[in-house]
């Protein structure tokens, strides 16, 4: 052994998880069994075409591109990037879910505005830990500007914006 090899630490085995095949490809069975039940909710509603979907198109390509990803997902190798569950990690994503939930809550009854402001600032600064100047300039004129293109640029319309309504939008 040299003197280089003897001063670099050996690093402990590889341990494998004990998750294995099955772990992996259990998830993607998940995901195409959710993409049939979908196919064949939707599977009445017209599809259209690229210059003019009907209902069903955008439904339909979501539900092939999950299938290809996950059939994807059994010619792969993912034994060793399979993720294991840590109470801190598990926690981020239900607080995400539960900010979109908010979200989804306040959209209705606020407009995009205040409901998108809430939204931006408990992922922010709740969930990912920036500083409050960071938090505060996305959360203020993210939802602004997204309002501004989607309602007054393209038209589209959204639930009234109390926000808005003080500068005369809607």
């Amino acid at each position: 052994m040299t003197e280089e090899q003897a001063a670099v630490p050996e690093s402990p085995p590889a341990t494998t998880r004990g998750t294995g095949w099955l772990a992996s490809k259990v998830p993607l069975v998940v995901a195409i069994a959710i993409a049939v039940v979908f196919h064949l909710q939707t599977s009445e509603m017209e599809v259209g075409t690229l210059t003019e979907p009907g209902p069903g198109y955008w439904p339909r390509v979501l539900i092939v591109s999950i299938i290809v990803v996950s059939l994807l997902g059994f010619v792969m190798d993912m034994s060793d990037g399979i993720e294991t569950f840590e109470l801190g990690a598990t926690a981020r994503v239900l607080g995400g879910f539960a900010t979109l939930v908010v979200f989804t809550l306040m959209f209705e009854q606020t407009g995009s505005i205040l409901a998108g402001f809430a939204f931006l600032m408990l992922w922010l600064k709740g969930l990912n830990g920036e500083s409050w100047r960071m938090s505060l300039a996305i959360a203020v004129v993210a939802p602004l500007a997204s309002y501004l293109l989607f309602v007054t640029a393209l038209g589209v319309r959204l639930p009234e914006d109390i926000v808005a309504s003080l500068w005369g939008g809607r």
